[in-house]
């Protein structure tokens, strides 16, 4: 801005090739008298010296002369510029246009003067104005530079017209050699503004291999992507961010951790988010250790989950305490396990409490508790999601017992009658071969009656009174009570 606004009284050398016709076709209008000649050649070296004021006084007296259109044309200019150098903008614009409304100047001079005067609209705040003076100068001739691209960019971003702006900003990041991180942001802002997702996408991944050290650039890629539904993407981008150090706020490393467990990689998840945790960079917070042990249960790392579900437990509610007691039992850990179970019924807040009645009866079976599992399993068929196979639980512990004693039943009767031939053949040896000592006073013979037939039979042969079925069944039961205890 400050090198076109100096610029300005030399400003016709710009163009300075394509005025040669012009320039003789108003030779006779462009001249000057040697009375005003003289105090402009002062001003000019006043100009020289930055002595802005020199200036100012110099050329202001000579406007009340008689003075022909193109004297008139350089005292402005070249007041206009001493305007400027001493910040006084509105000065500064009022010369330029009178000097552009004296008609003197070449085409080239106007142009500059009014690239001139549109920036300084733009340093002003007066957006559309600015536009309208350089999209002037550019119709009269001026080169569209990168440079004036850029300007004319940033004045319609300003006034919020980014239809309108866009094909400067498109210009000056095409124009620009090389492209500085500038060109880059301007561009980008339009395509965010207009919601040109593609665009946006395919700029902001050509800043990443440019500056893949800058981490806002990265968050920008890892935000588009997901606003794109391009949760792969956004995966992939947060895993090169935290290999490269980037990822520092809590959120971010969260996230990061649960992109591992969206995409079936729990594992390393959970790994990095306790990792993190114990770093310090994440806070042990109730949420974040329910994340944490959900990750390492989806793993099947139930043993590495325990510590945290104990954690999350003691400050929870009965869920909190069923997915302990589901980690326990998934690590065999029975006896912990029904605990577990017990505790998170207890405290209640379940969504479906007859399901972890039906793992506490599961798990007291497996306790060989099949009185307490029978228990579980009739109370958890007063829900209807559950009763069906909380009845089945029944029916099998039933006919499991059911069976015990009929095989205990059988077994009585298989050895009842086994000893029952062993000790007749024992009567009849001892009747035909037995001695005096082999008789009681009674003259009943005495046997030897094997151990494993004296639940049945007496010395003498004889069933034993009272045991028999009904007390094998008995002694079925009893086992079955033992269970329970």
């Amino acid at each position: 801005m400050v090198a076109l606004a100096v610029a300005v009284p030399d400003a016709d050398a710009q163009r300075r090739n394509r005025n040669d016709d012009e320039q003789a076709s108003n030779a006779e209008n462009r001249t000057m008298s040697a009375a005003i000649g003289e105090p402009i050649l002062a001003a000019q070296a006043c100009l020289d010296e930055e002595n802005y004021t020199c200036v100012l006084n110099t050329l202001t007296p000579l406007l009340g002369r008689e003075i022909n259109s193109y004297e008139r044309f350089i005292i402005l200019r070249m007041r206009g510029v001493a305007y400027y150098s001493q910040d006084n903008i509105p000065a500064a614009i009022r010369d330029f246009e009178g000097a552009i409304n004296t008609g003197a100047g070449l085409l080239d001079e106007n142009t500059a003067l009014r690239t001139n005067v549109g920036q300084l609209y733009i340093i002003t705040e007066r957006y559309t104005e600015g536009i309208n003076s350089l999209e002037q100068a550019l119709r009269e001739g001026a080169d569209l530079t990168a440079g004036l691209s850029m300007l004319l960019a940033q004045a319609y971003a300003q006034a919020d017209r980014y239809s309108g702006g866009l094909r400067y900003a498109e210009s000056q990041y095409n124009m620009a050699s090389p492209r500085e991180r500038r060109n880059y942001d301007m561009l980008l802002l339009y395509y965010q503004q207009l919601e040109r997702v593609p665009d946006q996408l395919r700029l902001i991944s050509d800043m990443v291999e440019r500056w893949p050290g800058d981490r806002n650039i990265w968050t920008s890629l890892v935000a588009l992507m997901a606003r794109t539904n391009n949760e792969s993407g956004a995966f992939e981008a947060n895993k090169l961010m935290y290999l490269n150090g980037m990822l520092t706020d809590e959120r971010e490393l969260v996230r990061l951790a649960q992109y591992y467990s969206y995409f079936e990689y729990p594992y390393r998840g959970a790994v990095i988010l306790e990792r993190e945790m114990n770093a310090g960079r994440v806070s042990r917070t109730n949420e974040n250790l329910e994340i944490l042990a959900n990750m390492w249960r989806q793993a099947r790392e139930y043993e590495r989950a325990i510590p945290v579900l104990q954690a999350v437990a003691a400050q929870g509610d009965g869920e909190d305490y069923l997915r302990l007691a589901e980690a326990l039992y998934n690590e065999n850990r029975l006896a912990e396990a029904e605990n577990a179970f017990e505790t998170s019924i207890n405290r209640g807040g379940l969504s479906r409490p007859g399901d972890a009645i039906a793992l506490l009866g599961n798990v007291r079976y497996e306790l060989d508790n099949r009185q307490g599992a029978l228990a579980a399993f009739r109370q958890c068929t007063g829900y209807s999601y559950s009763r069906r196979t909380c009845t089945g639980w029944i029916s099998f512990i039933t006919n499991e017992i059911n069976a015990e004693t009929q095989r205990a039943e059988l077994r009585v009767r298989v050895d009842t009658e086994e000893c029952r031939n062993t000790v007749r053949e024992a009567i009849n040896l001892v009747t035909i071969t037995g001695s005096e000592d082999d008789f009681d006073e009674e003259g009943r013979a005495i046997i030897n009656v094997p151990e494993r037939c004296q639940n049945y039979f007496d010395q003498y042969g004889d069933q034993i009174g009272g045991y028999g079925f009904e007390q094998a069944a008995a002694e079925t039961e009893e086992d079955s009570e033992s269970d329970a205890g």
